[in-house]
């Protein structure tokens, strides 16, 4: 009985530890620019696409 409460607490924790974490975005800004312009000039995205990408990148808080 023990070990099950320890492991429901310990699921409760766990989930809201996850829920907390859910919003951020451990890569770095500078990091996501860089991977964009590299998909320009590779041809993998237009600029309309990269213009826009870059946009709702610099509107995040």
């Amino acid at each position: 009985m023990l070990v099950f409460w320890g492991s429901a607490l310990g699921g409760i924790a766990l989930g809201i530890s996850w829920a907390k974490m859910k919003g951020r975005n451990p890569v770095s800004r500078s990091l996501l620019e860089k991977s964009l312009k590299r998909r320009l000039e590779q041809g993998e995205i237009t600029q309309d696409e990269f213009d826009q990408k870059i946009s709702e990148l610099r509107d995040q808080k």
